[in-house]
């Protein structure tokens, strides 16, 4: 029996910034609410408070709103999530290579698909990330596609996918998907990958590879907490 039919709470992942984030999971009629551990910091969250954010959690609650609580303000951020996950059980068949794979490739390698995206999408794929692991796709001699993943937390391990955008659609994410959660998997890890819900493109990619939807997320920001003055 497979990781996803065990499991029935998911470990999650932090963001580890000075920022303080909320972050909620709702898997079934099990909810969670991640608050910052930061011992000078009390949000004030009641269990009125915990429900109404697994509530929005449900609703998918638009980005950019705010939610106003006793203890905290709280923005939602560009979420909501889908939280999926693959194990031995759900990866799907190896694909063909589309090019040719290359493994940890070097900073100058790396740099040939940074200078092609934004700077967001480069951040947002872990480009910036000191990554214990990635695979790339070659094509022509130039790195058109990048999978990266997350050092661990606990069991899970959370990858991230970048194509260049004239090599999108043609097969390249799944391939470097694919051979990157194969490594994971190979050293016990359970891959995780958490998309916007509508970013329908990733989705699709990551089901093509055997990611399985595993919970719904919300990232808040807190911006005030108590009688109004900033959180620090």
């Amino acid at each position: 029996m497979g990781f996803l039919e065990q499991q029935r709470v998911a470990t999650v992942e932090r963001l580890y910034s000075d920022e303080l984030v909320v972050r909620t999971f709702v898997r079934d009629a099990v909810g969670v609410v991640s608050v910052p551990c930061e011992d000078e910091v009390d949000l004030g969250l009641d269990p009125a408070d915990v429900q109404e954010l697994l509530s929005l959690t449900r609703l998918e609650a638009a980005p950019g709103s705010v939610i106003e609580l006793r203890g905290a303000r709280l923005t939602v951020g560009d979420d909501p999530a889908a939280v999926e996950l693959l194990d031995e059980c759900t990866i799907a068949p190896s694909p063909r290579v589309a090019g040719t794979l290359v493994y940890d490739p070097r900073r100058d390698v790396l740099d040939m698909l940074r200078h092609d995206v934004s700077a967001r999408e480069w951040n947002d794929a872990g480009g910036n990330v000191d990554a214990p692991h990635r695979v790339g796709a070659m094509q022509g001699g130039v790195l058109v596609a990048l999978a990266t993943v997350d050092a661990p937390h606990g069991r899970l391990a959370r990858v991230r996918v970048l194509v260049s955008p004239q090599y999108r659609r043609r097969g390249y994410g799944r391939v470097v998907l694919h051979a990157l959660v194969r490594h994971v998997l190979s050293q016990g890890f359970t891959p995780l990958a958490r998309l916007a819900v509508g970013d329908l493109a990733a989705r699709a990619l990551a089901t093509t590879v055997g990611f399985v939807a595993f919970a719904r997320s919300l990232t808040l920001r807190v911006t005030h907490v108590g009688s109004g003055a900033p959180a620090t």
